[in-house]
């Protein structure tokens, strides 16, 4: 249903590889969490690219939010402002996961995009290319 591509001015993203329906679950994906001072470091390293906070936590204290790698392709979802996906954070008896679904629907061919949630600490600078993602 999705494949990383080169995505022209932005790097590696999500494109669908068949038509995806609004409200449709594009990837469930597992995930791990790490404390803020842990988040601090990761910030520091090109792990920081792949990294995304809650929109929750960020929220009430961007400082004190937890930091949480997903393990799947939604990894990779570029920024938008008008995304055409979003995330949904759910935990079972498994663990933590991240539910990447369609809010609208997305073509065959088309980029997966999603708001990132700190977008106000993203930096186009040689040290970051990226941020943490919603």
């Amino acid at each position: 249903m999705i494949k990383i591509d080169w995505i022209s001015g932005k790097g590696r993203g999500i494109v669908a590889t068949q038509p995806i329906e609004k409200g449709r679950l594009i990837e469930a994906a597992p995930v791990c969490q790490f404390p803020p001072r842990q988040r601090k470091l990761i910030d520091e390293t090109a792990l920081s690219v792949y990294c995304f906070v809650k929109p929750s936590e960020y929220s009430s204290n961007k400082k004190q939010a937890s930091g949480y790698i997903v393990f799947g392709l939604s990894s990779f979802c570029n920024h938008s402002e008008k995304p055409n996906s979003t995330v949904e954070w759910v935990e079972n008896s498994i663990g933590l996961w991240v539910n990447l679904i369609a809010l609208q629907d997305i073509h065959s061919g088309e980029e997966i995009t999603m708001f990132y949630t700190n977008i106000d600490e993203y930096t186009f600078s040689s040290k970051r290319k990226n941020t943490q993602r919603s």
